[in-house]
């Protein structure tokens, strides 16, 4: 498979910025990019990663079992590779009826409720399960992705998505696993065009910043424009 990350790319544009030198005010030019994976893309990395946690729970491979779930999550709720890293037990509220997960401390040390598919959902409760059935601790402050050495670390998520980009083809030095975030909120956005849904998924404090996922992408025109005089 060839590497067909896309990116968002926006015009230059201008934004005052007040600075301290008197009433001055100084124009800055910005432009933003955004990298992200293709539904196909995404697809892709999913089916190979949850092949292989099928196996590894049959042969009592730890290792594939917790990499299943990580990446699941990962590109079912967006969430930071910090924020994934710092998961305890108690912040999966997938009991009574609920379907979310709490962040208990986000960027800007601001906590969230993230919402998560059935799927998904169905997901953490076997995993749960399958941490029970290993002797691993499930209590409320522990832990949900344990490594032989502890808990997880940032670095360890960081590594794990390298290696299945890789395998797949799709990896390059300007792509890593936040661009697993960025390619939820560009899905999220393009099936329910509603910027508040990306918004509180994300955890963006500010619309503006959720915004960049709402820019009207090559393959939307294509869609569009395909077909257009035909009878």
């Amino acid at each position: 498979m060839t590497n067909t990350a896309q990116i968002i790319q926006f015009s230059p544009a201008t934004k005052n910025q007040n600075q301290k030198n008197g009433s001055k005010t100084q124009t800055v030019h910005f432009c933003e990019t955004v990298k992200y994976f293709t539904k196909l893309e995404i697809q892709a990395l999913r089916r190979t990663v949850r092949e292989k946690g099928e196996v590894a729970l049959i042969r009592g491979n730890v290792t594939g079992v917790r990499e299943w779930l990580a990446v699941d999550i990962l590109t079912t709720t967006g969430i930071r590779v910090a924020e994934i890293a710092d998961l305890r037990c108690s912040d999966l509220q997938v009991k009574n009826g609920q379907s979310r997960i709490f962040i208990r401390c986000g960027k800007g040390r601001k906590s969230r409720y993230v919402e998560i598919p059935v799927t998904t959902k169905q997901h953490i409760k076997r995993y749960l399960k399958w941490k029970v059935s290993r002797g691993e601790c499930v209590s409320l402050d522990s832990h949900v992705f344990q490594g032989q050495r502890g808990p997880m670390k940032v670095q360890a998520f960081q590594l794990m998505v390298k290696k299945y980009l890789k395998q797949l083809g799709l990896y390059s030095n300007s792509k890593n696993i936040h661009s697993l975030r960025h390619s939820y909120a560009v899905q999220l956005y393009r099936q329910c065009r509603d910027i508040r849904v990306v918004q509180r998924q994300l955890g963006h404090e500010s619309s503006r910043t959720t915004e960049i996922y709402a820019a009207i992408l090559p393959e939307d025109v294509q869609k569009e424009i395909k077909c257009l005089w035909s009878s």
